[in-house]
């Protein structure tokens, strides 16, 4: 659900998957609404609605007509200027179904196909052999290598690059993918920001005004825009803010301006327009029926299973009910928008702190809740989850270690912090991508508000300790820990130290054998530090996880960079 990098894979397939897999959350049924509908929202909001804290706005539509529509807390705090419906705000990913939308009018249009090749439509694109094509991207399931990470493994743009140009350059150069297309779902933001480039080409407009003559102007979303360039502000803009133990501050202060990045980001836009907007999936004014329910409706995946997305749109139930809908989240940004076409209600819940992060899925169908009748759990529906169990300090550490995910040989980290098991998204064991694992047994632990189950089954005999996820796919994913603790001498670092190129990002690094241990030197970037984990192979903070390979004379070749969101990128010596 977020518009910045998104995480996928082993320990990180227990991160990426919770946005989406809060489709799958069941919230307590609510009576039918009465004159104290408004007072329930309200309760759910109370902790921001004050005058030194950011908010949300917050909206509710039956059959169309909007029966609730309020603003809590500021969308400015310096300025207390209060959130209020007209307050305008970024939704991050929720710009997503609006640009598969834009792909679906040309589709329409017969300008074209959603099975055409990407390279048909994108200049220099550089892989034809893995026939990428648009309805894979519009499904996340075309394996792209996260042009997010890739622009920060090479040196920075100029500062008068065209952003989106830049982005889409990145990726037709790439030669490797992370999986063959339309074998695996996983989120990837680029794929989007190329799909907003092949609007504007193949339309002739730039993907913004497209969208707004196209999709905005005919439903009427006058407040609604894509900006499309860095800068430009909407008068009733809420200022995004993060919130730490030194209160409350601006999420984006100091920080480089992206808002220009369109297509997997960039949407401006209120809970009534949003709420306008999926009311069209019900009475279509924009788009055909079949287009349309082409969106809503789950993408096949190799094995039986099926995607928790559909083209542009998250798909799910909801005690029983069909659900539909989308979340952003970034710097600032916390938002959900859902509809529950069996029953003609739809929610949209717009933060701009995005401290309250995965909640927003759980708070909109709250509110949704509130509209809806009493339903009694249907057979099959969210399981009763079991209550949390205490675990000594010993019983934690023993689940802790480096575990490899053989079938897509990713790495990812378990580890204790503050007396909490947690899995992080690299082989790290910072404070950064990382959740929390709730144990509901000694070896069965869950991630909060979400189905995903982590299972650790002990050594036994050869076989290394396992954690066996399930509640991502049709199947467990199933990742092996890994014996650590590689110390090498200072001359074996210096077999590793030299100038290593790849042509896909067209870059050199130069890797030094520092006194404090190896340094990867990327022009224009600060070093990284790499710790060793285990024979030829390191961890640094960027790179995450890369390793060495050798020729038959033991001479140090190359290295991969191997990350849950970038696989297989292979940087090779020069002599």
């Amino acid at each position: 659900m977020h518009s910045s990098r998104p995480r996928t894979g082993t320990a990180a397939r227990l991160i990426v998957i919770i946005g989406i897999a809060l489709t799958a959350v069941s919230v307590a049924c609510r009576p039918s609404p009465d004159a104290s509908a408004p007072a329930r929202i309200d309760a759910l909001f109370a902790e921001w609605n004050r005058p030194d804290s950011p908010g949300c706005g917050v909206g509710v539509s039956r059959d169309g007509a909007i029966v609730f529509e309020r603003g809590y807390g500021m969308a400015n705090v310096e300025r207390r200027i209060p959130i209020t419906p007209a307050t305008v705000f970024d939704v991050a990913s929720i710009s997503k179904p609006f640009t598969a939308m834009s792909i679906m009018l040309l589709a329409s249009q017969g300008r074209l196909r959603l099975d055409d090749e990407v390279w048909t439509h994108v200049p220099g694109w550089v892989n034809r052999a893995d026939r990428i094509t648009i309805r894979h991207l519009l499904a996340h399931t075309a394996g792209l290598r996260d042009v997010f990470l890739l622009t920060e493994l090479r040196p920075p743009p100029r500062a008068d690059t065209n952003i989106n140009e830049h982005l889409q350059g990145i990726l037709a150069r790439q030669r490797g993918v992370n999986f063959p297309p339309g074998r695996e779902f996983s989120y990837n933001n680029g794929g989007y920001n190329l799909l907003a480039g092949i609007v504007g080409r193949v339309s002739g407009v730039p993907f913004p005004a497209f969208v707004e003559a196209q999709i905005f102007t005919p439903l009427g979303m006058t407040r609604s825009m894509f900006r499309g360039q860095p800068g430009v502000v909407h008068p009733d803009q809420a200022v995004g803010y993060h919130q730490d133990e030194q209160g409350v501050r601006i999420a984006r202060e100091g920080e480089a301006d992206t808002s220009a990045i369109i297509g997997n980001s960039g949407l401006s836009t209120t809970v009534g327009d949003l709420l306008r907007w999926m009311q069209n999936f019900a009475e279509p004014r924009v788009g055909d029926r079949a287009h349309l329910a082409e969106m809503e409706t789950p993408v096949a995946l190799p094995g039986g299973g099926t995607s928790p997305y559909g083209l542009g749109l998250e798909v799910g139930t909801d005690r029983g009910l069909e659900t539909v809908g989308h979340g952003g989240g970034d710097r600032g940004i916390a938002t959900y928008v859902i509809r529950y076409p069996e029953r003609g209600v739809a929610s949209a819940v717009l933060c701009n702190l995005d401290n309250v992060g995965s909640a927003v899925g759980a708070l909109a169908r709250q509110v949704a809740a509130v509209y809806l009748p009493a339903l009694a759990e249907e057979p099959g529906g969210t399981p009763q989850v079991p209550p949390p169990v205490a675990l000594t300090p010993d019983e934690l550490a023993s689940k802790a270690g480096l575990y490899r995910d053989p079938a897509t040989d990713t790495f990812g980290r378990v580890y204790v912090r503050d007396g909490r098991l947690m899995a992080s998204a690299d082989a790290g064991d910072g404070p950064g991508d990382s959740v929390e694992l709730t144990p509901i047994d000694r070896n069965r632990f869950i991630v909060p508000h979400t189905p995903i189950v982590a299972n650790f089954a002990p050594a036994s005999g050869t076989r290394p300790q396992e954690v066996h996820v399930s509640g991502i796919g049709p199947q467990p994913a199933i990742s092996h820990r890994v014996d650590t603790g590689f110390a090498p001498s200072s001359s074996e670092l210096r077999a590793f130290a030299g100038t290593y190129a790849n042509p896909d990002l067209d870059v050199r690094y130069t890797l030094v054998a520092a006194a404090s241990g190896l340094l990867i030197r990327i022009p224009s970037r600060a070093d990284i530090p790499l710790q060793p984990i285990f024979p030829d192979a390191f961890y640094g903070s960027l790179v995450d996880l890369i390793r060495f390979s050798r020729d038959e004379r033991r001479t140090v070749t190359g290295f991969t960079i191997n990350r849950t969101s970038v696989r297989n990128l292979r940087f090779d010596r020069i002599p």
